[in-house]
């Protein structure tokens, strides 16, 4: 061990420091007389008042600076992209959609109208091409990111069906624009553009379907890993690879001089994409079957990529087809391991769509001026080319499905869902507007023609489900009473390990010899804003632990993965619409054995101490932590429509001695599940029955051991399991921190 120093450091320390502080004094003292008399400052006694103004003068200029305007500029898009972000997700509605009304809002179109001389001084003209290069650079990384998440092992798996109903979403919309292109372009564009260009820009913004948007809403209504919910990815996705490429050749037509000119253009366009696919995703393959966690994935190789990215980028660029378009393409030739592709968009996505999006919505919303729409011409306009889209779209999505054998509720599902255009169409629509093909008012009436389709998407499903319970209530009713004839058991766990303790847990409690339980496994990730990819690799971590213990086991499992914002809400809604019996899950954060859950919860109750609850709470909510750290099981005792179990996890496994409190005669019904829970672990039990219940009613079984008490005894040392009901809980081990704290894994029943 290292010598006890005393005093001696700290008078080393002193030393050193005012040797310092005395070299420094004298050296500008004696450089003072070196500076040219022209660069001193003004003699004369500076005051507190000429100090502040010096002061003052400094904030000024920084404030003006192109950094500094540029800072606030970003911090009030950031702020506004929240605010109605949330907003529209109250409303049920993708928070991207509010993103895009806060870009339109922050714009010309109101915030301009509203107060124009703090409009210019917030975003003054010369300030707005630093936002347009810092959007471009973010719409890169996020193209990139989409790429990534169309998998083209998904499409293939449905390519007949996916390349059928999504090309007829795409070709009829656009087949039915070009009439409408021809009928407005002499009023509209014919002073700023050809006729081909505009009608290929026009149609291929009627026909783009948004995939990160309707990712999210089939993420939302639960459809990820059901067939319909499959196709319409695999729809979407095959759609905007056509599109996409469709977008690149007519950028490259319409940026051509001649004909020939573009038949080279999309000569190169074809040996890029073979070198692409023939070269680049070859090699990507090997190195996803290798670099597929965070040790092994080094700076080195993420910088790799991000060259290639810049370099695809920049060739699409040279080649007229939009540096957009290389990004896209790179991502899509990604490895399609999903722990490569996961570490990649968890270290690009964040920024692109936190930081650079909103930028790029304001961006287009200062090039959005809706006051355009001023006539009834234009807002007939509007209303045709909403018409157009809806009907182009749904109606082209739903006659391809019925065609390719899905059926009628099928098909109007994938009309309304390929509805949904968002963020794609913007980019599209930015494209045509930067090129100058589009003209103001038609890229006005296009921008909100993008919201209003985008934003009927969950109002046409929610109404296709009140259509369709209507038909099938009678159906419902027979399959309700049919799953009543068997106990069906919830279980849902957060963090992996705990999922595989709690279905130990269920099946060594409901077991009888052969006969196992009916148990769903749910999972729930209250991130909304999540990916596919994200989705895919968090239910893969989520439930190979406890798919690991069911085979073990041989219990049979159904899996069930939510994203949600809330967990309580989705657990209740799911134990309410499939009447489950029994409710399994853990303790939560405040009772957990784990070190830095136990340290969080102590952290928690000085911090609530010291700020009150409801601080403590708001900040809690900002931080997105609120919903972790809260007590959830008073929630779903009293809000579970049936039967509850909590489990305090105390390394459980096999309980071989198993303690229950029987206070009342209502707490009898616990004693056939801790029998079953002693017969199947060869254990022995022992029943602390209060003197208010009679020893007659328990029909005692060989081998018992019964204690009959009044007073709350202790827990022996060998007990490796307690069995307590929820009222007795509250009543005597949750209010007492000794006893919780030499309590072994506890199973706490509410029965009802």
């Amino acid at each position: 061990m290292p010598k006890e120093r005393g005093v001696l450091p700290y008078i080393f320390y002193i030393v050193i420091l005012l040797a310092s502080v005395a070299a420094l004094w004298g050296t500008l003292q004696l450089g003072e007389a070196l500076t040219p008399t022209a660069l001193r400052p003004a003699e004369g006694a500076a005051t507190l008042s000429s100090a502040f103004g010096d002061f003052s003068a400094s904030v000024t200029h920084h404030v003006h600076s192109t950094i500094g305007v540029l800072l606030l500029q970003i911090l009030i898009i950031l702020l506004a992209a929240r605010v109605m972000g949330w907003v529209f997700r109250k409303m049920r509605q993708p928070a991207v959609i509010g993103e895009i009304v806060a870009g339109i809002l922050l714009g010309p179109s109101l915030f301009g109208r509203v107060s124009p001389e703090l409009f210019g001084t917030l975003f003054p003209t010369e300030s707005l091409p630093n936002i347009q290069l810092l959007s471009n650079f973010g719409l890169i990384l996020f193209m990139f990111a989409i790429g990534m998440e169309l998998r083209l092992g998904d499409i293939r798996r449905q390519l007949k069906s996916s390349l059928i109903i999504s090309h007829a979403g795409i070709f009829i919309p656009f087949a039915l624009s070009l009439p409408l292109s021809y009928a407005i372009y002499t009023e509209y564009a014919s002073s700023l553009t050809d006729f081909t260009p505009f009608a290929l820009f026009i149609g291929i913004a009627m026909s783009i379907t948004a995939f990160p948007v309707l990712a999210r809403i089939i993420q939302e209504n639960h459809l990820q890993r059901t067939h319909l919910g499959k196709l319409s990815l695999s729809t979407a996705a095959a759609g905007d690879i056509t599109a996409w490429l469709m977008l690149a050749a007519i950028i490259a037509i319409s940026q051509s001089g001649s004909i020939l000119s573009t038949g080279y253009n999309l000569l190169f366009l074809i040996a890029y994409l073979l070198v692409m696919f023939g070269i680049i995703r070859p090699l990507f393959r090997v190195a996803g079957k290798v670099y597929n966690n965070t040790e092994v994935i080094s700076h080195g190789m993420v910088g790799v990529i991000f060259i290639l990215l810049l370099l695809s980028s920049y060739i699409t660029e040279l080649l007229s087809m939009h540096a957009l378009f290389g990004a896209f393409m790179l991502g899509l030739v990604m490895p399609e391991d999903l722990s490569f592709r996961k570490i990649l968009t968890d270290k690009i996505e964040d920024v692109s769509l936190m930081l650079f999006l909103p930028l790029f919505f304001v961006s287009s919303g200062l090039q959005t001026e809706l006051g355009l729409i001023d006539s009834p011409a234009t807002w007939a306009l509007l209303g045709l080319f909403t018409l157009v889209a809806v009907v182009g779209k749904v109606g082209g999505t739903y006659v391809s499905a019925r065609c390719s054998g899905e059926s009628p509720k099928s098909s109007i599902y994938l009309g309304a869902f390929m509805n949904t255009r968002g963020l794609m169409e913007l980019v599209v629509l930015g494209i045509g507007y930067e090129m100058k093909i589009l003209p103001p008012t038609i890229y006005a009436v296009l921008v909100l023609m993008t919201v209003i389709t985008t934003v009927m998407t969950m109002p046409m499903v929610h109404l296709i489900n009140v259509f369709i319970r209507m038909k099938e209530r009678k159906r419902d009713r027979i399959e309700t009473i049919d799953k009543q004839a068997g106990a069906k058991v919830l279980l849902s766990f957060g963090r992996p390990s705990s999922g595989a303790t709690l279905l130990h847990l269920t099946n060594q409690l409901l077991r009888r010899g052969g006969a196992h339980p009916n148990v769903t496994a749910l999972h729930i990730t209250t991130d909304k804003d999540i990916n596919p990819i994200e989705a895919d690799k968090f239910y893969q971590d989520s439930f190979r632990p406890i798919l690991r213990a069911a085979e073990e086991l041989e219990q049979p499992l159904e899996t069930d993965y939510v994203v949600a914002d809330e967990v309580e809400s989705a657990v209740l809604n799911k134990l309410t619409s499939e009447r489950y019996n029994l409710l399994i899950v853990g303790a939560g954060v405040r009772l957990s054995s784990e070190e830095d859950d136990r340290e969080a919860s102590s952290m928690r109750q000085q911090m609530s101490r010291f700020m009150g609850s409801l601080p403590m709470r708001t900040t809690e909510s900002l931080l997105s932590i609120h919903s972790m750290l809260r007590d959830k099981m008073a929630f779903f005792v009293h809000r579970a429509p049936c039967s509850v179990g909590i489990l305090l996890s105390r390394s459980f496994d096999s309980p071989k001695h198993i303690l229950v409190y029987v206070r009342s005669a209502s707490d009898l019904r616990l004693l056939p599940y801790a029998r079953t829970m002693a017969e199947n672990n060869q254990a022995t039990l022992r029943i602390v029955l209060s003197t208010g219940v009679a020893r007659e009613s328990l029909n005692s079984h060989p081998g018992e051991e019964i204690i009959t008490t009044d007073k709350l005894c202790s827990v022996p040392a060998e007990c490796d399991l307690v069995v307590v009901s929820y009222t007795y809980w509250q009543e005597s081990f949750d209010t007492c921190e000794e006893l919780l704290a030499q309590l072994p894994s506890t199973l706490i029943l509410n029965l009802k």
